[in-house]
């Protein structure tokens, strides 16, 4: 029941592309969140996620753009059990262009450690930060970390970015 509450806090408080001011988050929502999916696209997701419902199309299809977005040579995983077709779309998108490296994270243990590792140009994506008082812990952590420059909270997933030359800021946009 309070995950419903904290869903419905997060619908009534959070943004669309237009509550934001800032140009990289504005486009990064407009262009890649909000992107109505083609019809090719929609019979190319993975029957896993067609038998879990619209949400998880839409989370797929939403990683997808995102990864296409961002060009990445890494990627790392961290989590209880990472999804097969998650994997093999990571596979399939990564490019040796940009050195840029990607975690996906589905773990309710501490992963603040990745933040050793990051540069400006790394990416995280963190599956389901309000699942559990655990998630929601670190998750607040890593929005207070000092290496952290932008976070977007899409309730069920959230993304941090480390950008320099920009300020620090915390967005909550619709998902």
């Amino acid at each position: 029941m309070q995950f419903y509450l904290k869903y419905l806090r997060h619908y009534l408080i959070s943004h669309s592309r237009h509550g934001t001011h800032s140009p990289f988050v504005y486009k990064l929502v407009d262009e890649v969140l909000y992107r109505k999916p083609t019809v090719e696209e929609l019979n190319a997701v993975p029957l896993f996620y067609k038998r879990a419902g619209k949400k998880a199309i839409k989370k797929y299809l939403f990683l997808e753009r995102l990864l296409r977005t961002f060009a990445f040579r890494t990627f790392k995983l961290r989590g209880k059990m990472v999804q097969q077709d998650l994997l093999e779309l990571f596979r399939q998108i990564r490019s040796d262009d940009f050195p840029r490296v990607i975690y996906y994270i589905d773990t309710d243990e501490d992963y603040l450690s990745v933040l050793e590792d990051v540069d400006e140009h790394a990416i995280l994506i963190i599956e389901e930060p309000h699942a559990s008082k655990n998630n929601e812990k670190y998750w607040d952590l890593l929005k207070q970390a000092e290496t952290v420059v932008v976070t977007i909270d899409l309730f069920h997933l959230g993304l941090v970015f480390f950008k320099k030359g920009q300020r620090k800021e915390d967005f909550l946009i619709r998902f």
